[in-house]
């Protein structure tokens, strides 16, 4: 061994550097083409390949070397089905590309092409929790929501915030924004919201990001008021 192991009783080389255990990552497999099924596997491969990269920044790996491949993640009579019907390809042609491609531009579009109505479906779906007493949290959740509604429903072309080069961006960055305060509760946030995009903050009807700051700051402000009118009835009842 030229003293460069050390050998136990038994013959074995004990290795001085421990070597490393890794959690097992499996990749999700997609085995259906159905619009929600294709958006929760687009979540969870998404999580995967971040689970992926951060081990690779931690062991040094080769991210290329240690990823699955999006293709051979497809179920084979799924991936048959899809090359054939969908992509018109040989199978052997397609490429992860393709694949993702595919999954993607049937993730963010309408279902069976059909336009909901979609201020009945936020108002339906989307609820400020007003259980959370953290401002910040509260808002973060409540824009979390409105995002995997808009996911949920394919309504990435209605109200989604990317491409932004493509025409119509600004029509539904306001529709975005006009579902955000329509939705927002306590009625009196809403109204507290309304009066200064009306007059000053005119830039919050096209600007999410800037609909949030407004948001957080007139919640944070209700929020004080809230909990120090309980302070003062807990302090008179006392008394």
């Amino acid at each position: 061994m030229s003293g460069r192991y050390a050998v136990d009783s038994g013959g074995d080389v004990e290795m001085s550097i421990p070597q490393p255990i890794f959690e097992v990552i499996r990749p999700p497999e997609l085995s259906s083409w159905e619009q929600a099924a294709l958006i929760e596997w687009h979540r969870e491969w998404q999580r995967y390949v971040e689970k992926i990269r951060h081990r690779c920044s931690t062991t040094g790996e080769t991210f290329e070397n240690v990823v699955a491949t999006v293709k051979g993640s497809v179920k084979p009579k799924t991936l048959k089905n899809m090359t054939t019907y969908v992509l018109k390809k040989p199978v052997a042609s397609v490429t992860d590309g393709d694949t993702m491609t595919a999954v993607q531009a049937r993730c963010r579009t309408l279902k069976n092409e059909f336009v909901p109505d979609v201020t009945s479906l936020f108002h339906q779906k989307l609820k400020m929790d007003l259980t959370i007493d953290d401002c910040d949290a509260r808002v973060f959740r409540y824009y979390e929501d409105f995002n995997r509604t808009v996911e949920d429903n394919g309504l990435q072309g209605l109200v989604g915030t990317g491409n932004e080069p493509e025409d119509g961006y600004k029509s539904r960055l306001k529709a975005r924004c006009r579902l955000l305060v329509e939705n927002m509760q306590p009625p009196v946030l809403k109204a507290q919201i309304s009066r200064p995009i009306d007059l000053e903050r005119r830039d919050c009807k096209s600007d999410d990001a800037a609909l949030f700051d407004l948001i957080l700051e007139h919640a944070k402000v209700q929020q004080r008021f809230h909990r120090m009118s309980q302070d003062y009835a807990t302090g008179g009842d006392s008394s």
